[in-house]
């Protein structure tokens, strides 16, 4: 009861410096949650930033947490798991004013390679140095994103399939998308599929598309391919590097209006986002984060 007492006093006094470390298990095995969780209490307190950590739980969600710690007055959020968790608390801000952070608990984490904080203890060590940049933030209907969103027959389908079945899919009949760019005209164009990207693992300070900082979104589609361009071209759709696939259309903007095919998903990580119809949009250097020295842009 002091104890609860004195953090709430220290954080009507210092809350602007103050953690809330949001930990989710997501597909861990819990043996393996909970040793990635005692270190990361040993390394909160070995670098003095410890903070108040919640975990998340089927009475608990990643929006009920990031809630308390609006009620709190705590601004700095750490997502502590996977980049859906951190896609969750930031489609859950609801335009609120927190700095964020990471610290992966999944070796595959793509925002970890963006941030430059490949492993826990880096992701720890980077949250004490708290080396802020303002990055651009998409948002889509009244939630928020800053990696990217996939259409069709894209990423994290072919990721999921194998080789022959990713080849079929890659085979299958194109569809019919009508977007309108920016409010000011409209695109019909027969394709497989397409992505929004505002970043993404392969960004870069020189890169053309995908640069978070730039103030624009980076909306590409791919038409139609034929079977030895599917052969070919297989492994860059997987990787989401859709300009160096032939006939793709590469438009820069700053709004997007997914029009047709009416009930299409747009997905992140394979997690369904949204429908057609819905409007993404950018807000140029909105979101405070806390990066790593090696960040890729």
């Amino acid at each position: 009861m002091a104890f609860r007492i004195l953090f709430e006093i220290c954080n009507l006094i210092f809350g602007i410096f103050l953690y809330y470390y949001i930990l989710d298990q997501g597909n861990l095995p819990l043996e393996k949650y909970e040793k990635l969780q005692t270190q990361l209490q040993g390394l909160l307190a070995e670098f003095k930033i410890s903070g108040e950590a919640a975990r998340v739980t089927p009475l608990r969600s990643v929006t009920d947490l990031v809630d308390t710690a609006s009620q709190r007055g705590i601004k700095t959020l750490v997502a502590c798991g996977s980049d859906d968790t951190f896609n969750v608390m930031l489609a859950a801000l609801k335009g609120r004013d927190f700095t964020l952070g990471f610290i992966p608990f999944d070796e595959q984490s793509m925002l970890a390679k963006i941030l430059g904080i490949p492993d826990l203890f880096t992701g720890v060590k980077t949250i004490a140095g708290r080396r802020i940049e303002k990055i651009d933030l998409a948002k889509i209907g009244g939630s928020y994103f800053i990696s990217f969103l996939e259409f069709g027959v894209m990423s994290q389908q072919l990721k999921n399939a194998g080789l022959w079945q990713s080849l079929k899919l890659l085979s299958s009949e194109s569809r019919s998308f009508t977007i309108e760019i920016d409010d000011s005209y409209t695109v019909t164009i027969d394709g497989m599929g397409g992505l929004v990207a505002n970043i993404r693992s392969t960004s870069g300070k020189n890169e053309g598309i995908a640069n978070p900082t730039d103030g624009n979104l980076d909306l590409l589609i791919v038409e139609r391919l034929t079977k030895t361009q599917v052969v070919t071209y297989r492994g860059a759709i997987a990787d989401g590097l859709l300009e160096k696939v032939p006939n793709t259309t590469v438009i820069k903007c700053k709004k997007i209006r997914f029009l047709e095919p009416r009930g299409f998903s747009l997905t992140m990580l394979g997690r369904v986002v949204s429908k057609f119809p819905v409007t993404v949009e950018i807000i140029p250097h909105r979101l405070r984060m806390i990066v790593g020295k090696n960040r890729t842009f």
